[in-house]
């Protein structure tokens, strides 16, 4: 008589759903608990809107339970069922049963699943009856909970499994799913933070961020699903992502079935059990503990030691080293492994010092690049802080002219120029704010610091960003080819100030509204507002374009010098505009409207226009000088 192949042994499945009820009888009781109990709860208050919402409410963002409960049960469920595999003993007796290690797989994987799925269609069932005793059913709702919370669960699980295959060691399984399921972002996070420290200008990798995003499955469900509100019933959106990630558990199952069959069952106790995983384990352990603890120990002592890109590779060099030798003690599960193991620790921190000098020496010109105007379709600038603090304060624009393009540039290839006395400045961790003390009370600043951050978008489609830190001096500003000369004159430019304050308005917008704000009254020294009357609206308007055009008025400063202080008024305009042309009110009330946009200028006394326009507001011409004068009086 033949024999078959059995690919599923029925009374091991019995054993695992008897001898680990603990687990899927915990999962099934906290989804009761949430769920039809839940529902019982409410029946007061419940009707269709409570119906259509309750049940996808467990699936949306901070409440996401679903997603909490199959990371948790996934790992709890993988160490049940694939216990054996960590006991030299039990691993010898399963597999001295007449079953194939195919069968034993599936039966367990399928045992794993079973806890976790067989609760969530029991708990909808309930659910339902639950809904029914309240007076109203939404079966769409339930039937979505069941679905996503069943493909969550497939895709822990089946990770957790993955996990489980390359380890002989119980407590290693847990770790190992934590780990992976968040080293991508922490690593990539850890590396830019490093970057920044080697490479001048560096400012961050989008493209790695969002692929690390994709590699950490907790947090990219999370960001990326939950409930719309914007209709009239709450929807889900991201059941394709979190199909998606169903289908690659399956595909991690199917690897972890073939990493089974050619496990090395002798292997049972060990950290690793597949030969050629255990040089990935030992430098990959190595350089972890290298970019996360040598990072971390540069935070801690920055203040006692040389700042600079040396000093954190002098640290990642020590943890690197040390966290070689601890793979390796786990390895070899013993802890005299230095005669055997400091070539290839050698050979590892010797790749590490080569790779940071790449970046420190700038061999790849990362640091040096900077792009020909031709070349730059738009540039955005931004992160800009500058007086007066109105709302160009923060400047933040972007432009695709091309004298301003060119002038950007210029400013980047001085910085650039620049980069060992920008870098010293940095590195010596000595602040740049100071400030002097006048006679008349009043305090000047002579020193300063501004962040700069230029985003490129070049013609071949690709983008260029980098973020300076540049200390602002006096002596600075008077000498014209330094890069606080080049960005002071840049943010001055008329075409700039207009586009500070007023390129997020558009040709359609209509002045409906303005105000004189932060008016000094010297009779009871206090500050008050005035709405201006609507027959000056279009004056002013026109006014302040004339003051902009002509470089009067929008003037900012890097420093709060003298100049500052005697050009700016204590008081600010408030201009409101209507983004659209309907329903414009024709008084001087504010527009509360949603379809508005305010613009503060603060006044300066170059503004010849304004100020005309304005002769009959005198307290609003008050300097900050002025105001303090009075203010001491």
């Amino acid at each position: 008589m033949g024999s078959g192949t059995s690919y599923f042994n029925m009374t091991l499945f019995r054993k695992n759903l008897a001898r680990f009820w603990p687990i899927w009888g915990l999962y099934a009781l906290i989804w009761v608990v949430l769920l039809p109990a839940g529902v019982l709860l409410r029946r007061d208050v419940w009707d269709k809107g409570n119906a259509w919402e309750f049940p996808l409410v467990l699936l949306d963002g901070s409440r996401n339970m679903a997603l909490v409960l199959a990371f948790l049960f996934g790992i709890l469920c993988a160490m049940a069922v694939f216990s054996y595999l960590y006991s030299v003993r039990s691993v010898g007796m399963l597999h001295a049963l007449p079953m194939r290690r195919e069968g034993l797989f599936f039966t367990n994987y399928l045992s794993g699943l079973a806890f976790l799925w067989v609760p969530n269609f029991g708990v909808f069932l309930l659910a339902l009856v639950a809904e029914a005793l309240n007076g109203t059913v939404v079966f769409s709702s339930l039937f979505t909970w069941l679905v996503v919370t069943c493909l969550l669960c497939l895709f822990f699980y089946s990770f957790a499994v993955f996990c489980a295959m390359f380890t002989g060691h119980i407590l290693a399984l847990p770790a190992f799913y934590l780990i992976l399921n968040f080293l991508a972002s922490v690593i990539t996070y850890l590396l830019e933070s490093i970057a920044r420290e080697f490479l001048f200008g560096f400012n961050g990798a989008v493209w790695a961020e969002k692929w690390a995003m994709w590699f950490t499955p907790s947090l990219k469900l999370l960001r990326s699903t939950g409930l719309d509100y914007t209709g009239s019933t709450p929807r889900y959106y991201g059941l394709g992502l979190v199909t998606l990630y169903a289908l690659i558990g399956l595909v991690l199952a199917g690897i972890a079935l073939a990493v089974y069959h050619r496990r090395q069952l002798e292997r049972a106790g060990d950290v690793i059990t597949v030969g050629w995983v255990r040089p990935v384990f030992r430098y990959g352990m190595a350089l972890c503990w290298a970019i996360a603890l040598g990072a971390f120990f540069y935070s801690i002592f920055y203040t006692l030691l040389p700042r600079g890109a040396w000093t954190l590779l002098g640290w990642m060099l020590l943890w690197g080293a040390v966290g070689c030798f601890i793979a390796e003690m786990l390895l070899k599960k013993r802890f005299w492994v230095f005669k055997t193991s400091w070539k290839g620790c050698v050979i590892f921190l010797v790749c590490l010092v080569a790779a940071m000098a790449t970046l420190e020496l700038d061999l790849l010109g990362f640091e040096r690049r900077v792009p020909d105007a031709a070349q730059v379709k738009t540039v955005e600038i931004s992160g800009i802080s500058s007086a007066p603090y109105d709302s160009g304060a923060y400047l933040d624009f972007s432009t695709s002219d091309p004298q301003t393009i060119e002038e950007i540039t210029s400013l980047h290839s001085s910085i650039t120029d620049r980069k060992d006395e920008l870098e010293a400045v940095q590195a010596s961790g000595i602040s740049t704010e100071s400030w002097i003390s006048q006679s008349n009370g009043l305090d000047l600043q002579v020193e300063t610091s501004t962040s700069v951050r230029l985003c490129y978008e070049l013609t071949d489609g690709t983008v260029l960003e980098r973020r300076y830190d540049l200390p602002i001096r006096q002596e600075d500003l008077e000498d014209a080819s330094s890069p606080a000369a080049r960005l002071d004159r840049l943010i001055n430019q008329p075409q700039v100030a207009s586009e500070i304050y007023f390129g997020s308005i558009g040709e359609t917008a209509r002045l409906v509204d303005a105000a004189l704000v932060n008016l000094y009254n010297p009779e009871d020294n206090s500050y008050g507002f005035e709405y201006l009357p609507s027959e000056l609206l279009e004056p002013l308007l026109e006014a302040i374009q004339a003051d902009m055009a002509e470089g009067n008025l929008g003037r900012r400063y890097l420093l709060e010098d003298q100049e500052r202080m005697d050009n700016c008024c204590y008081a600010d305009l408030e201009l409101t505009f209507r983004l659209d042309q309907s329903g414009v009110s024709g008084g001087t009330a504010p527009a509360a409207t949603a379809s508005t946009y305010t613009v503060t200028i603060t006044l300066q006394k170059s503004a010849v226009h304004t100020m005309e326009v304005l002769k009959d507001y005198p307290h609003a011409f008050l300097s900050q000088a002025e105001v303090n004068a009075l203010s001491n009086n």
